[in-house]
Protein backbone atom coordinates (compact mmCIF):
# COMPACT_ATOMS: atom_id res chain seq x y z
CA UNK A 1 0.00 0.00 0.00
CA UNK A 2 2.99 2.05 1.02
CA UNK A 3 4.57 1.55 -2.89
CA UNK A 4 1.28 2.50 -4.45
CA UNK A 5 0.88 6.10 -2.36
CA UNK A 6 4.31 6.29 -3.46
CA UNK A 7 3.86 6.06 -7.34
CA UNK A 8 0.53 7.28 -7.42
CA UNK A 9 1.76 10.68 -5.68
CA UNK A 10 4.62 10.43 -8.46
CA UNK A 11 2.14 10.18 -11.23
CA UNK A 12 -0.20 13.20 -9.74
CA UNK A 13 3.74 15.76 -9.67
CA UNK A 14 4.39 14.01 -13.20
CA UNK A 15 0.79 15.25 -14.17
CA UNK A 16 1.20 18.69 -12.99
CA UNK A 17 4.60 19.47 -13.96
CA UNK A 18 3.75 18.58 -17.84
CA UNK A 19 0.61 20.97 -17.16
CA UNK A 20 2.14 23.40 -16.11
CA UNK A 21 5.75 23.35 -18.35
CA UNK A 22 4.19 25.53 -21.20
CA UNK A 23 3.94 28.14 -18.90
CA UNK A 24 7.09 27.78 -17.08
CA UNK A 25 8.67 27.84 -20.29
CA UNK A 26 7.16 30.83 -21.46
CA UNK A 27 8.51 32.31 -18.22
CA UNK A 28 12.26 31.46 -19.38
CA UNK A 29 12.23 32.00 -23.22
CA UNK A 30 9.65 33.81 -25.01
CA UNK A 31 7.23 31.93 -27.47
CA UNK A 32 8.65 32.70 -30.78
CA UNK A 33 11.01 31.16 -33.20
CA UNK A 34 12.37 33.99 -35.41
CA UNK A 35 14.77 36.22 -34.21
CA UNK A 36 16.73 38.94 -35.92
CA UNK A 37 19.34 41.27 -35.20
CA UNK A 38 18.04 44.70 -33.64
CA UNK A 39 14.06 43.77 -34.78
CA UNK A 40 12.94 41.30 -32.02
CA UNK A 41 12.21 43.17 -28.33
CA UNK A 42 11.88 39.70 -26.64
CA UNK A 43 15.94 40.28 -27.23
CA UNK A 44 16.81 43.47 -26.68
CA UNK A 45 20.50 42.64 -26.89
CA UNK A 46 20.74 41.29 -30.12
CA UNK A 47 21.53 43.83 -32.25
CA UNK A 48 23.84 44.28 -35.60
CA UNK A 49 27.38 44.18 -35.48
CA UNK A 50 29.50 46.98 -36.49
CA UNK A 51 33.08 45.67 -37.67
CA UNK A 52 34.64 49.52 -38.12
CA UNK A 53 37.04 49.77 -40.24
CA UNK A 54 36.32 46.62 -42.34
CA UNK A 55 35.08 46.79 -45.81
CA UNK A 56 31.75 44.65 -46.93
CA UNK A 57 34.20 42.27 -48.90
CA UNK A 58 36.69 41.81 -45.69
CA UNK A 59 33.75 41.56 -43.67
CA UNK A 60 31.89 38.90 -46.21
CA UNK A 61 35.29 36.32 -46.07
CA UNK A 62 35.05 36.81 -42.64
CA UNK A 63 31.51 35.74 -41.81
CA UNK A 64 31.57 33.17 -44.57
CA UNK A 65 34.56 31.62 -42.52
CA UNK A 66 32.93 31.83 -39.51
CA UNK A 67 29.59 30.16 -40.53
CA UNK A 68 31.52 27.36 -42.00
CA UNK A 69 33.00 26.71 -38.82
CA UNK A 70 30.35 26.87 -37.22
CA UNK A 71 29.31 23.74 -39.23
CA UNK A 72 26.50 25.33 -41.18
CA UNK A 73 25.02 24.35 -44.37
CA UNK A 74 25.78 26.77 -46.73
CA UNK A 75 22.88 27.29 -49.25
CA UNK A 76 24.10 30.91 -50.45
CA UNK A 77 26.83 32.94 -50.60
CA UNK A 78 26.44 35.63 -52.92
CA UNK A 79 29.13 38.31 -52.26
CA UNK A 80 27.67 41.22 -54.88
CA UNK A 81 24.72 41.23 -52.97
CA UNK A 82 26.33 40.75 -49.15
CA UNK A 83 24.09 37.58 -48.71
CA UNK A 84 24.84 34.42 -46.85
CA UNK A 85 21.67 31.96 -46.44
CA UNK A 86 22.69 28.83 -44.54
CA UNK A 87 21.03 26.03 -42.39
CA UNK A 88 21.67 24.75 -38.94
CA UNK A 89 20.73 21.66 -37.66
CA UNK A 90 20.04 21.43 -34.02
CA UNK A 91 22.34 19.02 -32.70
CA UNK A 92 20.02 16.68 -30.31
CA UNK A 93 16.55 16.72 -32.20
CA UNK A 94 17.98 16.95 -35.77
CA UNK A 95 15.35 19.94 -36.53
CA UNK A 96 16.58 22.16 -39.28
CA UNK A 97 16.65 26.23 -39.08
CA UNK A 98 17.55 29.09 -41.66
CA UNK A 99 19.80 30.99 -41.04
CA UNK A 100 20.22 34.57 -43.22
CA UNK A 101 22.93 37.08 -42.87
CA UNK A 102 23.51 40.18 -44.70
CA UNK A 103 26.49 42.35 -44.75
CA UNK A 104 26.09 46.40 -45.84
CA UNK A 105 28.10 48.86 -45.43
CA UNK A 106 27.53 51.84 -43.08
CA UNK A 107 30.67 54.38 -44.76
CA UNK A 108 33.92 52.71 -43.43
CA UNK A 109 32.35 50.34 -41.36
CA UNK A 110 30.25 47.01 -42.32
CA UNK A 111 26.95 46.56 -40.58
CA UNK A 112 26.65 42.76 -39.97
CA UNK A 113 22.35 41.66 -39.70
CA UNK A 114 21.51 37.77 -38.86
CA UNK A 115 18.11 36.40 -38.68
CA UNK A 116 17.24 32.62 -37.27
CA UNK A 117 14.26 31.50 -38.05
CA UNK A 118 12.90 27.49 -36.73
CA UNK A 119 11.11 25.66 -39.45
CA UNK A 120 9.29 23.58 -36.82
CA UNK A 121 7.23 24.77 -33.75
CA UNK A 122 6.07 28.08 -32.15
CA UNK A 123 9.00 27.94 -29.75
CA UNK A 124 12.50 27.46 -30.01
CA UNK A 125 13.32 27.68 -26.15
CA UNK A 126 16.02 29.79 -27.31
CA UNK A 127 17.77 28.34 -29.75
CA UNK A 128 17.80 30.99 -31.84
CA UNK A 129 18.80 34.16 -29.81
CA UNK A 130 21.93 31.83 -28.43
CA UNK A 131 22.89 30.97 -32.04
CA UNK A 132 22.91 34.52 -33.19
CA UNK A 133 24.76 35.01 -29.99
CA UNK A 134 27.76 32.10 -30.67
CA UNK A 135 28.01 33.56 -34.43
CA UNK A 136 28.63 36.78 -33.24
CA UNK A 137 31.50 35.91 -30.56
CA UNK A 138 33.04 33.67 -33.12
CA UNK A 139 32.68 36.65 -35.47
CA UNK A 140 35.03 38.89 -33.13
CA UNK A 141 36.77 36.20 -32.32
CA UNK A 142 37.89 35.45 -36.09
CA UNK A 143 38.25 39.00 -36.95
CA UNK A 144 40.23 39.65 -33.73
CA UNK A 145 42.93 37.05 -34.97
CA UNK A 146 46.52 38.40 -35.76
CA UNK A 147 47.28 38.83 -39.57
CA UNK A 148 43.25 39.12 -40.66
CA UNK A 149 42.38 41.04 -43.08
CA UNK A 150 40.13 44.15 -42.63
Amino acid sequence: MKQFNKIYSGVIVAIILLATSPMLLGLIWPRINDVRTGETPEYPDIQPQILRGTNTGAAFDAVLRTAESMGWEIREADRDRGIIEAVATVPFFRFRDDVTITITADGSSAVVNMRSRSRVGKSDLGENARRIRRFQAALTAQLARPGEVR
